[in-house]
Protein backbone atom coordinates (compact mmCIF):
# COMPACT_ATOMS: atom_id res chain seq x y z
CA UNK A 1 0.00 0.00 0.00
CA UNK A 2 1.11 3.58 -0.58
CA UNK A 3 1.28 6.62 2.18
CA UNK A 4 -1.62 7.93 0.08
CA UNK A 5 -3.88 4.76 0.52
CA UNK A 6 -4.02 5.44 4.60
CA UNK A 7 -5.63 9.43 4.00
CA UNK A 8 -9.37 8.37 4.96
CA UNK A 9 -12.17 10.21 3.82
CA UNK A 10 -15.65 10.53 5.30
CA UNK A 11 -18.56 12.54 3.54
CA UNK A 12 -22.08 13.81 5.23
CA UNK A 13 -20.72 13.51 8.91
CA UNK A 14 -23.45 15.46 10.09
CA UNK A 15 -27.11 15.73 9.55
CA UNK A 16 -28.48 18.53 6.76
CA UNK A 17 -29.70 20.30 9.77
CA UNK A 18 -26.66 20.28 12.42
CA UNK A 19 -24.38 20.96 9.20
CA UNK A 20 -26.26 24.05 8.83
CA UNK A 21 -26.81 24.95 12.18
CA UNK A 22 -22.77 24.23 12.95
CA UNK A 23 -22.35 26.79 9.67
CA UNK A 24 -24.48 29.29 11.06
CA UNK A 25 -23.01 29.27 14.65
CA UNK A 26 -19.40 29.62 12.17
CA UNK A 27 -20.50 32.50 10.56
CA UNK A 28 -21.75 34.50 13.56
CA UNK A 29 -18.75 34.14 15.68
CA UNK A 30 -16.48 36.88 16.56
CA UNK A 31 -12.91 35.30 16.34
CA UNK A 32 -10.18 36.59 17.55
CA UNK A 33 -7.87 38.50 15.68
CA UNK A 34 -6.07 36.84 12.71
CA UNK A 35 -2.44 35.48 13.22
CA UNK A 36 0.24 35.73 10.94
CA UNK A 37 3.61 34.72 11.08
CA UNK A 38 3.95 31.71 13.42
CA UNK A 39 7.82 31.03 12.62
CA UNK A 40 8.10 33.97 14.82
CA UNK A 41 6.15 32.87 17.42
CA UNK A 42 8.93 30.98 20.31
CA UNK A 43 6.14 29.58 21.78
CA UNK A 44 4.58 27.78 18.49
CA UNK A 45 5.82 24.04 18.15
CA UNK A 46 5.75 24.04 14.06
CA UNK A 47 8.17 25.85 12.19
CA UNK A 48 5.68 27.43 10.03
CA UNK A 49 3.92 30.41 8.75
CA UNK A 50 0.73 31.14 7.88
CA UNK A 51 -2.45 33.64 8.32
CA UNK A 52 -5.72 31.99 10.25
CA UNK A 53 -7.70 32.84 13.37
CA UNK A 54 -8.50 30.08 16.04
CA UNK A 55 -10.55 28.81 18.92
CA UNK A 56 -9.74 26.23 21.10
CA UNK A 57 -13.54 25.17 21.53
CA UNK A 58 -14.89 24.04 25.52
CA UNK A 59 -16.55 21.25 26.27
CA UNK A 60 -20.27 21.83 27.81
CA UNK A 61 -18.65 21.38 31.46
CA UNK A 62 -15.77 23.77 30.78
CA UNK A 63 -15.96 27.65 30.75
CA UNK A 64 -15.29 29.01 27.48
CA UNK A 65 -12.22 30.15 27.74
CA UNK A 66 -12.14 32.86 24.97
CA UNK A 67 -14.06 36.08 25.57
CA UNK A 68 -14.96 36.35 21.62
CA UNK A 69 -16.81 33.70 21.39
CA UNK A 70 -19.36 35.27 21.00
CA UNK A 71 -22.34 35.51 18.36
CA UNK A 72 -22.63 39.29 16.38
CA UNK A 73 -26.09 39.52 18.15
CA UNK A 74 -23.79 39.23 21.41
CA UNK A 75 -25.32 36.21 23.21
CA UNK A 76 -23.08 33.53 24.53
CA UNK A 77 -22.57 30.72 22.62
CA UNK A 78 -23.06 27.90 24.97
CA UNK A 79 -22.19 23.97 24.23
CA UNK A 80 -24.07 23.69 21.06
CA UNK A 81 -20.96 24.51 18.68
CA UNK A 82 -18.57 21.97 20.61
CA UNK A 83 -21.58 19.68 20.36
CA UNK A 84 -22.34 19.43 16.94
CA UNK A 85 -18.31 19.05 16.39
CA UNK A 86 -18.08 16.20 18.94
CA UNK A 87 -21.35 14.75 17.34
CA UNK A 88 -19.38 14.64 13.90
CA UNK A 89 -16.59 13.26 15.75
CA UNK A 90 -18.42 9.82 17.45
CA UNK A 91 -19.95 9.52 14.30
CA UNK A 92 -16.42 8.65 12.53
CA UNK A 93 -14.20 7.60 14.89
CA UNK A 94 -15.60 3.60 14.09
CA UNK A 95 -14.63 4.09 11.06
CA UNK A 96 -11.69 5.81 11.83
CA UNK A 97 -10.57 2.35 13.20
CA UNK A 98 -11.83 0.09 10.57
CA UNK A 99 -9.50 1.82 8.11
CA UNK A 100 -6.95 1.45 9.83
CA UNK A 101 -7.65 -2.12 11.13
CA UNK A 102 -5.32 -3.85 8.33
CA UNK A 103 -1.54 -1.59 10.32
CA UNK A 104 -3.29 -2.11 14.08
CA UNK A 105 -3.13 -5.18 16.23
CA UNK A 106 -5.82 -6.99 16.85
CA UNK A 107 -8.47 -4.97 19.74
CA UNK A 108 -6.15 -2.08 19.79
CA UNK A 109 -6.46 0.46 21.96
CA UNK A 110 -9.36 3.07 21.70
CA UNK A 111 -8.06 6.75 21.87
CA UNK A 112 -8.78 8.86 24.87
CA UNK A 113 -6.66 11.51 24.48
CA UNK A 114 -7.20 14.40 22.23
CA UNK A 115 -5.93 17.83 21.42
CA UNK A 116 -8.82 20.12 22.14
CA UNK A 117 -10.89 20.56 18.79
CA UNK A 118 -10.01 23.65 17.10
CA UNK A 119 -11.87 25.74 15.04
CA UNK A 120 -10.64 27.68 12.38
CA UNK A 121 -11.23 30.87 9.72
CA UNK A 122 -9.34 30.80 7.02
CA UNK A 123 -9.75 34.72 5.04
CA UNK A 124 -9.56 35.79 1.90
CA UNK A 125 -5.43 35.40 1.55
CA UNK A 126 -5.41 32.76 4.92
CA UNK A 127 -2.99 30.06 4.68
CA UNK A 128 -1.02 27.66 6.43
CA UNK A 129 2.64 26.53 5.38
CA UNK A 130 4.23 23.04 4.84
CA UNK A 131 4.38 21.23 8.42
CA UNK A 132 3.95 18.12 9.96
CA UNK A 133 1.69 17.01 12.96
CA UNK A 134 4.64 15.31 15.18
CA UNK A 135 3.38 17.01 18.53
CA UNK A 136 1.18 14.22 19.29
CA UNK A 137 2.44 10.77 20.40
CA UNK A 138 3.15 7.80 17.99
CA UNK A 139 -0.06 6.27 17.40
CA UNK A 140 -1.78 9.38 16.79
CA UNK A 141 -3.95 10.55 13.90
CA UNK A 142 -4.99 14.12 12.68
CA UNK A 143 -8.98 14.23 11.98
CA UNK A 144 -9.50 17.68 9.39
CA UNK A 145 -13.31 18.42 9.08
CA UNK A 146 -14.11 20.78 6.13
CA UNK A 147 -17.13 22.47 7.03
CA UNK A 148 -17.72 24.83 3.96
CA UNK A 149 -17.21 24.65 0.30
CA UNK A 150 -18.30 28.10 -0.75
CA UNK A 151 -14.89 29.15 -1.32
CA UNK A 152 -11.64 29.36 -3.63
CA UNK A 153 -8.45 28.40 -2.64
CA UNK A 154 -7.73 26.51 0.84
CA UNK A 155 -7.11 23.67 -0.89
CA UNK A 156 -5.42 21.20 1.35
CA UNK A 157 -2.19 19.40 -0.20
CA UNK A 158 -0.51 16.58 0.77
CA UNK A 159 3.63 16.18 -0.23
CA UNK A 160 3.48 19.78 -2.76
CA UNK A 161 1.41 16.91 -5.48
CA UNK A 162 -2.23 15.61 -3.53
CA UNK A 163 -4.78 17.64 -3.05
CA UNK A 164 -7.91 16.47 -0.98
CA UNK A 165 -11.40 17.54 -2.57
CA UNK A 166 -12.86 20.03 -0.23
CA UNK A 167 -16.51 18.96 0.13
CA UNK A 168 -18.42 20.69 2.74
CA UNK A 169 -19.48 18.82 5.58
CA UNK A 170 -16.52 15.92 5.66
CA UNK A 171 -13.68 14.54 7.28
CA UNK A 172 -10.43 13.23 6.43
CA UNK A 173 -8.28 11.72 8.73
CA UNK A 174 -4.27 10.81 8.72
CA UNK A 175 -1.57 9.66 10.81
CA UNK A 176 -0.06 12.58 12.58
CA UNK A 177 3.65 11.95 11.50
CA UNK A 178 6.62 13.26 9.61
CA UNK A 179 5.41 10.85 6.65
CA UNK A 180 2.36 13.19 5.98
CA UNK A 181 3.81 16.70 5.46
CA UNK A 182 0.64 19.04 3.88
CA UNK A 183 -0.32 23.06 3.98
CA UNK A 184 -3.15 24.71 3.13
CA UNK A 185 -2.77 26.90 -0.33
CA UNK A 186 -4.26 30.68 0.26
CA UNK A 187 -7.91 31.03 0.17
CA UNK A 188 -8.65 33.66 -3.11
CA UNK A 189 -12.44 34.29 -2.27
CA UNK A 190 -14.62 33.44 0.13
CA UNK A 191 -13.78 32.07 4.45
CA UNK A 192 -13.16 28.70 5.14
CA UNK A 193 -14.05 27.19 7.92
CA UNK A 194 -12.66 23.74 9.70
CA UNK A 195 -11.89 21.89 12.61
CA UNK A 196 -8.94 20.26 13.45
CA UNK A 197 -7.84 17.65 16.06
CA UNK A 198 -5.44 14.78 16.89
CA UNK A 199 -6.65 11.84 19.01
CA UNK A 200 -3.84 9.67 20.61
CA UNK A 201 -2.88 7.46 23.66
CA UNK A 202 -0.61 9.15 26.08
CA UNK A 203 -0.72 13.09 25.04
CA UNK A 204 -3.16 15.39 24.91
CA UNK A 205 -6.17 16.53 26.93
CA UNK A 206 -8.72 13.39 27.85
CA UNK A 207 -11.37 13.21 25.63
CA UNK A 208 -14.65 12.77 26.59
CA UNK A 209 -15.84 9.07 25.20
Amino acid sequence: MELLDYILHFGNVLSTVDHRRLLEICRGIEFPDYKAGYDNDESHYYDMNGYRSQILLSSPNEEIECDSLLLKDHSVVTGELYDLVHKAMMRVMPKIYKGYAEINPPNPPVFTKYSGYWLCKYPDTGYLSMHTDSDADAGSVTVSFNINEDYEGGEVVFWDKHTIDKHENSIHVFPSNFLYPHEIKPVTKGTRYSVIVWFSYQKGEQWLI
